[in-house]
């Protein structure tokens, strides 16, 4: 995908493929966080919800297949932050989770050297009908 498709206001940018959060993923993330404390309710284990928050990069990269062999030449996007993020329903250890994700209707911002670009951003977990997080991830393009 180029620079001038994430400009346009309100593009679908696609929906990833299924992650699976696995309890060895979140035992990493734990450790790696310094955060020991198990989520569980219920008798059932759920995953930190800063790691749901964490995979939306690589989701997002994921929904627009960039990867390392269809880079773009006239830039690169990177991870500026985020904008109103609510984890709604918590991610059960072993689900499925993916995103969807389409430029915002506020649209691009441009500062010169970079363009920041709001990104709506969603985390469905499969077989759940209330999503993971909804929010937006804020992305900044670098030419």
């Amino acid at each position: 995908m180029s620079s001038p498709s994430l400009l346009q206001v309100g593009l679908d940018l696609g929906t990833s493929e299924w992650v699976t959060v696995s309890p060895e993923m979140n035992r990493t993330f734990a450790d790696v966080t310094l955060d020991p404390i198990e989520v569980e309710f219920d008798g059932r284990k759920y995953a930190h919800g800063a790691l749901t928050t964490s995979l939306l990069p690589h989701l997002l990269a994921n929904a627009m297949e960039v990867g390392p062999s269809n880079y773009v030449e006239e830039g690169y996007l990177l991870n500026y932050g985020f904008n109103k993020v609510r984890l709604i329903e918590m991610v059960p250890l072993g689900s499925r989770i993916r995103g969807h994700f389409r430029t915002s209707d506020v649209g691009p911002d441009d500062r010169g050297v970079i363009v920041v670009i709001p990104i709506d951003a969603t985390i469905e977990i499969d077989g759940l009908d209330r999503p993971a997080l909804a929010g937006q991830l804020v992305a900044a393009w670098q030419r």
